[in-house]
């Protein structure tokens, strides 16, 4: 009877005992999926605990989670607890991958889950079916990446516009969320903003009937040739689709489902700029352009400054070409230039003007000849280089010091010499910082050597005369 009773106390311990034991356990809904679905991974415990720590999902990206639940209950005098971390992801990539441990920690101790190894497959075909929710999402959302242009020229600017189209069988009645960003690597970008609330337009997906925003808009300038890559807008969307069970009227009830979608990645061959009649002094603009070169003055007195503008204005990539440099007379001063942009951008590129603005001031007294600047750029819609000349621009100084004209000095009107001046010291060119002074020491030192030798020199020329004169 006491050896009974020993057992009996012996199987209440250890029912006690198992049921204390922490268990903390990850199950994924599938361990092998397509590149274009979604997993469901669950990290469950049957005890409370802290500091929860999710592994890095390095190739996944999470689609929504870590949603909480927590359930309790109390059955025939036994409890039993749950609690559950969950997490939905979409695969990166294809091939097979681990989803490291999680960790826990519950009265002092770290519990681990065990890693699972999840088989990613090429995209697989959703069976068509009108009753599954994800045949439904699948068949009536779409996410479009439209390109103006696929073959452009190097440095012509295209536009990129995203677009998620929405049948009117299904509704998106929550938000997005964004899990990749295009990368517009090779090219320089720019995005436009719509001002305002999102607007909804009508429009036609396929040769149906479709609801559509716009989600994002690029304007992008390839600055390499070939094949350059763009990489997809990816989106997670909570999708309200027709369920399989209807209500009491007989209409099918709306079932949530969430979906990743992408845009795809986009490739653009990039053509370079024609070889044939390439004028030397190209300097990248592509676009269509007008070109000015202006002065405050044209007359005024020697010393005297006056501004030249030379001024770039069109549609094209104005922010990555240089504006023609400006040769001016070597009697001419002339400062670099201040540079300034006007430049905004829209959704068929770049507009407004570039300005260089230089400061001259003559420094003789007559007539000035500023030769035309040369302006080069090349227009996609002609395919062909365009030259633009400014006018002859003629300095008249009137008053200050003449230029004699030698075979030396004829250059100072010629414009095939410069004089670049970053700062103003030839304001102060007449003060004489290095003057070429004997110092004092010297001189004592050099006629101390001298002075003896004349001397000598003056005694033998005195004898010889008076010799002679005797």
């Amino acid at each position: 009877m006491r050896l009974k009773s020993v057992f009996i106390l012996f199987f209440l311990l250890s029912i006690g005992l198992v049921q204390s034991q922490v268990s903390f356990v990850a199950k994924a809904t599938k361990k092998t999926l397509g590149i274009n679905e979604q997993l469901q991974v669950d990290f469950e415990m049957n005890q409370d605990g802290d500091n929860f720590v999710p592994p890095k999902f390095k190739d996944f990206n999470v689609v929504r989670g870590p949603n909480q639940s927590v359930s309790q209950s109390w059955i025939n005098g036994k409890s039993s607890y749950s609690k559950t971390y969950s997490y939905i992801l979409a695969p990166k990539s294809q091939g097979t991958f681990t989803i490291n441990q999680a960790t826990i920690e519950v009265d002092g101790q770290i519990y681990k889950t065990i890693s699972l190894n999840i088989l990613v497959t090429k995209a697989v075909t959703i069976p068509k079916d009108a009753n599954n929710p994800d045949y439904l999402a699948i068949e009536n959302v779409h996410l479009i990446a439209e390109v103006s242009k696929i073959n452009p020229y190097l440095n012509e600017a295209i536009t990129v516009v995203y677009k998620l189209y929405v049948s009117n069988d299904v509704s998106i009645t929550r938000s997005w969320q964004e899990i990749e960003t295009p990368k517009f690597e090779d090219f320089w970008s720019q995005n436009i903003a719509d001002k305002g609330k999102q607007q909804i337009f009508e429009g036609t997906f396929r040769g149906k009937p479709y609801r559509y925003v716009i989600l994002r808009k690029a304007v992008l300038y390839p600055q390499k040739t070939g094949a350059l890559i763009i990489e997809p807008l990816t989106l997670d969307i909570p999708i309200d689709v027709p369920g399989k069970s209807r209500d009491i009227f007989g209409r099918r009830r709306m079932t949530r489902v969430n979906r990743t979608i992408s845009a795809g990645k986009r490739t653009i061959t990039v053509k370079p700029l024609p070889l044939e009649e390439k004028p030397d002094n190209f300097s990248g603009a592509v676009g269509a352009f007008n070109f000015n070169v202006s002065t405050n003055k044209s007359t005024l007195d020697a010393n005297e400054a006056l501004e030249l503008k030379i001024k770039v204005e069109g549609t094209g990539n104005l922010k990555l070409f240089s504006i023609p440099s400006l040769t001016t007379p070597s009697s001419i001063e002339k400062y670099d230039p201040e540079y300034k942009e006007n430049v905004k951008t829209n959704i068929k590129g770049m507009y407004g003007n570039i300005l260089d603005t230089y400061t001259l001031v003559p420094q003789f007294k007559g007539k000035y000849p500023i030769s035309p600047v040369k302006f080069v750029f090349f227009d996609p819609k002609t395919r062909a280089y365009k030259s633009v000349f400014s006018n002859e621009i003629i300095i008249n100084v009137l008053e200050g010091p003449s230029l004699s004209f030698s075979d030396n000095s004829k250059q100072v009107l010629s414009n095939n010499t410069t004089n670049n001046i970053s700062l103003a010291k030839s304001q102060f060119k007449f003060i004489k910082t290095k003057p070429n002074l004997i110092s004092l020491e010297s001189l004592v030192s050099n006629s101390i050597i001298i002075l003896p030798f004349l001397f000598v020199c003056y005694l033998d020329s005195t004898y010889s005369t008076l010799y002679n004169f005797i």
